[in-house]
């Protein structure tokens, strides 16, 4: 949800390799905040 909140962040995700989505997701699921997830999000901006 906060990828999607945050369309910069979404747009760099959709261009990043298949092996690195896959880290982000991975570090995505094992947020344990809305805080977080929202850090995640915005490391890709």
């Amino acid at each position: 949800m906060a990828l999607a909140e945050n369309r910069q962040a979404m747009l760099r995700f959709a261009g990043l390799s298949d092996d690195t989505r896959r880290q982000i997701i991975d570090q995505a699921r094992q947020a344990a905040s809305q805080a977080e997830m929202r850090a995640i999000a915005g490391s890709l901006t």
